[in-house]
């Protein structure tokens, strides 16, 4: 028969007992080379070696696929000439590559019955006749997914055609090489996964370590141990905490978080127990191995020295704190420059009046009335320094935190009240009412005098920018452990963007709205205000009602540290003034 014919492999066997046997015995043979690891190119020689004992005048060889998948390549041939095997190293698979190529193009077995008048072997040829190949049987060699990884050839030095028996043995035999190139793959794979773990893990930088559910160390790397100053034989075999500061707890915490599945590794800051007792602050990931059926085999373990990491953001910290502290003086310097420079100019104008005055009364002779108005005059704008002075001297004792402060039970209602009756000349101006309800037994701690002063300036802000003929309405409402007091107008309120900074000095956000009011003070009320519920222990905001009017909240503890509030009821009456 010419060309190449495509053969048939269902057969039926023709064995006599003495190959049987024989077969028997190679294949356990061949078997035991695999299991052993024995290399490769050795079990195949075995393999073909075997073959050519069971068939008379054959010589045989395996190709094996180049991972391109384009070319054949020598795998085993022990008894071929090897000037053959060079002509056919690296030959193209395809149509025209003679019984090999052909096969491996095909995925299935070919037979050239000649090669002297087969067309597809005319690039080779020569080559074979030359060495004394006259007839050549490939059948392609497939990994279990059924991708064909090479070729095994049976070679004749005359013109053949395979009988059955033949078909048998060699289906037999290349189904051994198919084992054998299996197992070589998969322990190349394995040797190479070894290899590549084994160098991630011993040359990793970062200490690495594999331990078993019990915690116990069961491989450590180098970087692992150095980190405390251990050696690795010292530490296999022990357990975890002999190592790191690593409790029970921890331990069944993240064991039981590994084990649900959640995450694939948990990640916590722990440190590392040195030789000499000391620490190295470190950063633990803890990740669980698993084997084939998922079943958990062990935990690995991987560290990273956290000591420059710590320290650089400790640095950065450091610096950040300077800049902050070095913005904070600036601004504070930039608002005393500020405070100094209103407080002079607020000095200035009383200071001019009461010379004025006074040189009046010096050079002039005055009737009785005009020396009354002088002198008025003058006591009028020294209150005015003194009150400038007394504010100043309070803000810095407040920035100070040398405020002398007498905290004590101090009653709300009764002190709204004596402030109120202070303020009723202006409210009675303009025509407004000044509402309270606050329970007449509610208590806050508080010095005394200073909650009168920063509601003196809190309800009289509230009558100076409340609409005329309107009211001021304070309350208090006890809460968990502060008490809030709160003032509030009917005016059009603050405008938002002076809200953050009403508690500036020298800083006014509302102007007479054309009722013929006089706007006095100097703009330290708030802030001094601020300053001393501050010093109490409290906190003082402002805003606005939905509705329109300003609001102005004085929190303040209800009891003294460590004493829980007792139950008050709810204000039952309601003054007004």
């Amino acid at each position: 028969m010419n060309g190449i014919d495509r053969v048939d492999t269902a057969v039926t066997s023709l064995l006599s007992p003495q190959d049987l046997t024989y077969l028997m015995a190679q294949q356990m043979k061949i078997l035991e080379m695999v299991a052993a690891a024995v290399p490769v190119q050795h079990t195949l020689d075995a393999v073909l070696t075997a073959l050519e004992c069971l068939m008379t005048d054959a010589r045989c060889s395996v190709l094996l696929v180049a991972p391109s998948g384009d070319t054949l390549h020598h795998g085993a041939a022990p008894s071929l000439p090897p000037e053959y095997l060079r002509a056919i190293e690296g030959l193209r698979i395809g149509p025209l590559s003679g019984s090999c190529g052909v096969a491996a193009h095909l995925g299935e077995p070919v037979i050239a019955r000649d090669v002297r008048i087969d067309h597809r072997w005319v690039e080779f040829r020569d080559s074979a006749v030359a060495s004394g190949l006259i007839a050549c049987w490939s059948t392609p060699i497939a990994d279990p997914s059924g991708r064909t990884v090479g070729t095994f050839a049976v070679y004749h030095g005359a013109p053949h055609w395979p009988t059955a028996r033949e078909r048998q043995l060699v289906d037999r035999f290349t189904y051994l090489a198919a084992v054998a190139l299996e197992n070589g793959r998969l322990l190349g794979e394995l040797i190479e996964s070894e290899e590549l773990f084994r160098r991630s893990f011993e040359d990793n930088p970062a200490g690495a370590a594999l331990l078993g559910l019990d915690w116990v160390f069961q491989r450590v790397n180098t970087s692992f141990a150095e980190l405390g100053g251990h050696r690795v034989e010292d530490l296999v075999d022990r357990r975890l905490d002999s190592a790191l500061l690593f409790d029970a707890h921890s331990e069944n915490r993240i064991h039981e978080t590994l084990a649900r599945g959640d995450v694939f590794c948990v990640t916590e800051q722990m440190a590392v127990i040195c030789n000499d007792g000391a620490t190295v602050p470190v950063e633990a990931t803890f990740s669980l191995v698993r084997g084939r059926d998922n079943t958990p085999l062990r935990f690995a373990l991987n560290l990273v020295d956290l000591t420059e990491r710590l320290s650089a953001d400790e640095a950065r910290a450091e610096r950040e704190r300077a800049e902050t502290a070095r913005q904070v003086a600036e601004s504070h310097s930039s608002a005393k420059s500020a405070l100094l420079t209103s407080v002079s100019h607020e000095v200035r104008t009383p200071l001019q009046a009461i010379k004025g005055f006074t040189e009046l009364l010096r050079t002039l002779p005055l009737d009785e009335e005009r020396r009354e108005e002088a002198l008025a005059r003058i006591d009028f704008a020294s209150d005015h320094v003194l009150d400038l002075v007394t504010d100043v001297l309070d803000i810095s004792r407040i920035e100070a935190g040398v405020l002398p402060l007498n905290i004590e039970p101090t009653p709300v209602a009764r002190t709204v009240h004596d402030i109120t009756r202070l303020l009723s000349a202006m409210a009675d101006r303009r025509h407004m009412s000044v509402n309270v309800s606050i329970e007449p037994s509610l208590e806050v701690w508080a010095d005394l005098g200073r909650l009168r002063q920063v509601l003196l300036n809190v309800i009289g802000n509230a009558l100076r920018y409340g609409h005329a003929g309107g009211a001021v309405d304070i309350s208090a409402v006890l809460g968990t452990s502060m008490t809030v007091i709160t003032v509030s107008d009917d005016g059009d309120g603050i405008p938002h963007d002076y809200l953050p900074n009403l508690f500036t000095p020298f800083r006014r956000g509302r102007e007479d709205r054309g009722v013929g009011l006089t706007v006095d003070g100097y703009g330290l009320g708030l802030m001094l205000s601020h300053g001393l519920v501050t010093a109490m222990g409290g906190t003082l905001t402002a805003r606005n009602h939905s509705d329109g009017g300003a609001a102005f909240d004085i929190a303040l503890s209800s009891t003294p540290r460590g004493v829980s509030p007792t139950g008050m009821r709810p204000p039952e009456n309601r003054d007004t003034v």
